[in-house]
């Protein structure tokens, strides 16, 4: 979609806003937001939403990042140098944000959702091999600082869509409570992932709460996004509709043909109609 374009769908869309409040016909009622639990489109949406941020938050990246400094002393640095080694990660994940803003645009929600979870899902074995390493070896500091650098680097492109996502989904006279609920929702998984941090380390071990709590987090939902998330790129709020009002069967059975041609195009080295998107079934 080019800019005239963009500009056009704005203009459409300040002007049908103009035309609801002149005319009085907007929706007044005082509980919108039972829509959630009663209108199979809204419903779907805010269930949309609020997975992808449980997806952010309970792959573990506010707990890795809180902690970074204790998981380096772990691995045999002394209490300064872990605080100064614990930048890798959070340099990481900065510059991981970076391909996000470039490309998500370019290559779709979807794509980008199913390109960047397997890559910190590889950062995450590599931490919990790592841990299986004597830390006096220095395959441990090489294994460690390769599954943070994934990990955060994937993590970072990834996060942007958890935060891009929700804000696309919901119907326009929702925005507000589905966003408002999303916002919450981020920070309710956030706090419980990471009050719950130290305790889950002692009792999951070091590998269990890396590679089987998060890593397998991660790998269920790379399944659900496969079957679940849908391609929101370039749609009008009247295709998103129709998406969002598709029974989840027919939706699920679209994901899955497009799934199989992602991968039939891989396997032929068409990677461009898979990045693009251009088969996307809805």
């Amino acid at each position: 979609m080019d800019d005239l374009d963009n500009k056009l769908e704005f203009l459409e869309l300040v002007e049908s806003t103009r035309f609801t409040e002149q005319s009085g016909s907007h929706d007044t009622r005082k509980h919108l937001w039972m829509d959630f639990f009663t209108v199979p489109r809204a419903r779907r949406s805010i269930i949309y939403a609020f997975i992808m941020i449980f997806l952010g938050q309970f792959t573990g990246v506010n707990a890795v990042m809180y902690y970074m400094s204790t998981l380096m002393a772990s691995i045999g640095f002394n209490t300064k140098n872990s605080v100064f080694m614990s930048l890798v990660g959070g340099g990481s994940l900065l510059l991981g944000t970076i391909p996000a803003i470039l490309w998500m645009d370019k290559c779709g929600r979807r794509f980008w959702c199913n390109f960047c979870l397997p890559g910190f899902f590889i950062g995450l074995i590599f931490l919990g091999v790592s841990y299986q390493v004597p830390i006096t070896s220095p395959a441990a500091k090489g294994l460690y600082f390769t599954g943070v650098i994934l990990y955060m680097g994937f993590f970072g492109s990834y996060s942007t869509a958890t935060w891009v996502v929700p804000t696309e989904v919901f119907p326009n006279y929702l925005r507000s409570y589905g966003m408002t609920v999303s916002s919450g929702g981020l920070f309710l998984w956030s706090f419980v992932i990471t009050y719950n941090f130290n305790d889950m380390f002692d009792k999951f071990t070091k590998t269990g709460l890396t590679l089987g709590f998060y890593g397998g987090i991660a790998v269920l939902g790379l399944i659900y996004q496969l079957m679940f998330v849908v391609e929101t790129k370039g749609k009008t709020l009247e295709e998103l509709d129709d998406v969002f009002s598709m029974p989840t069967k027919k939706l699920i059975a679209l994901n899955l043909k497009s799934t199989k041609k992602d991968f039939n195009c891989i396997a032929h080295g068409q990677f461009k109609e898979v990045v693009q998107g251009t088969h996307i079934y809805y």
